[in-house]
Order: C-alpha cells, then structure tokens, then sequence
C-alpha cells in the first residue's frame, strides 16, 4: 500500500474537516495543498460559507498557510440590488447590540460591502463583520473599519464601578484604588465579598478603552457589626 506524502494527508484531513462541518457543502469545495499551503477553491452559494469554510481548513492541524480562492455567486433567489442590499446591511447593523452602527457607513457594489467608520473595540468591528457576512447576497465584505481608543480616565473606571455596585457605590467604591496607565487599569483596595470583586472587574474590564485590568483587589468579607 502507497503511503501518503505529508500534503496528501493534509489535503485528505482538510477535506474530512469539510465534510463534517454541517455550515459548509463540501461538494462545491476542491482542497489543494502544496509544501503544506492549502488553496480552497470552488463555487458557493454565500460569503459567509467561504469565510467557514476558510475558518475550519485553517484550524487543521498542519496548515501553515491558506489561500481562499473560493468565489461567490449567490442564487437568484439571493440576488438583492445594490441598493436593496445596503440597506439590508444598514438595517442588521442597526438591530446588532454589539455594533455602534451610528460611527459605520455602509457601501455595496455589486455585492461586495466595504464598511468604514470608526469603533472602540476590536471586537465590534469584528461583529459588524460576522454579522454582515451571514446576509444573503453579499458576495465579499472590506473591513476598513478603524479602531479608536477613546482616552481612559480614573473618573471614566469609578462611575464603572459606582454602575456595577449600585446603591452601595458611594460608599463602597472610596475603597478602591484606581491607577489608569493608556489602556491599562490597576485596582487594589478591599470589597466585602467575592461577587462584589466580580462584579466590579467586569464592569471595569468592558468599560470603553480599557484592554488590560490588573486586580489587585482582597475580599474582606462583611465587617463586624458595632454592638449599640
């Protein structure tokens, strides 16, 4: 029995990855590989099935490179104008939490959707894109989107924590030490209970420009009550 080379067996792994993958019609797929570069190519029906299919042969283990040559034609019945599809676009950037689609401008030309504007996070623009991927019609997406720090103050961290501590923030919130260096926030001081800590980390870990919180938090627990 021939034994397969390195490429052959990474070509038969990308395939069966394919295959089992319920997103993607591996039929319409032909997996290349050469010195361990895989190049997909083939024909489907969505943008959003290229990108899977791009995401789960990059995944194999093996892979050191990948070349997407898969194209796009979706099906008529998938087949929006420009303009019905700019603003299908506009409409779920709308309806997407995550996107603040007020700073994105959306353009569509021949199905191709180029998305400019500005966001705080990387994530956003990362979601703004997944989420247009998905819509029928789109035959590619240009992520231009840039990402804009905003400026971290120790007022901007505080109100975070006064919002995650509710009532007891007044009071509470004087315990912690908030040092802001650029993106990155250092807590130290004392909270009086394990989910008090949680809860203020994750508020200051999701607050506008801040990428890195070091907690140097302690729990102190309740203090004891004074005998009247």
């Amino acid at each position: 029995m021939r034994r397969l080379t390195d490429d052959q067996k990474l070509q038969a792994d990308v395939e069966y990855e394919l295959a089992n993958d319920f997103l993607i019609d591996e039929s319409l797929i032909e997996v290349e590989v050469v010195d361990h570069v895989v190049t997909l190519m083939g024909t489907v029906g969505s943008y959003a099935e290229k990108v899977v299919a791009q995401n789960t042969a990059r995944a194999v283990e093996g892979v050191h490179d990948l070349v997407n040559a898969v194209t796009v034609k979706p099906s008529e019945a998938m087949h929006p104008s420009d303009e019905e599809l700019q603003r299908i676009v506009e409409q779920v950037l709308n309806w997407d939490a995550l996107v603040p689609e007020q700073d994105l401008t959306v353009t569509v030309s021949d199905g191709l959707v180029a998305l400019t504007g500005t966001v705080v996070a990387a994530p956003q623009a990362r979601e703004a894109e997944r989420a247009v991927s998905h819509i029928g019609g789109v035959r590619g997406v240009l992520n231009r989107i840039e990402i804009v720090e905003p400026d971290v103050s120790t007022g901007d961290v505080r109100r975070a924590i006064a919002e995650a501590l509710g009532r007891r923030a007044a009071h509470q919130a004087t315990h912690i030490d908030v040092v802001v260096d650029g993106d990155s926030v250092t807590l130290a001081g004392t909270t009086q209970s394990a989910q008090e800590k949680r809860a203020i980390l994750g508020a200051v870990s999701h607050a506008p420009g801040i990428s890195r919180v070091h907690d140097e938090m302690e729990v102190v627990g309740q203090p004891p009550a004074v005998a009247g």
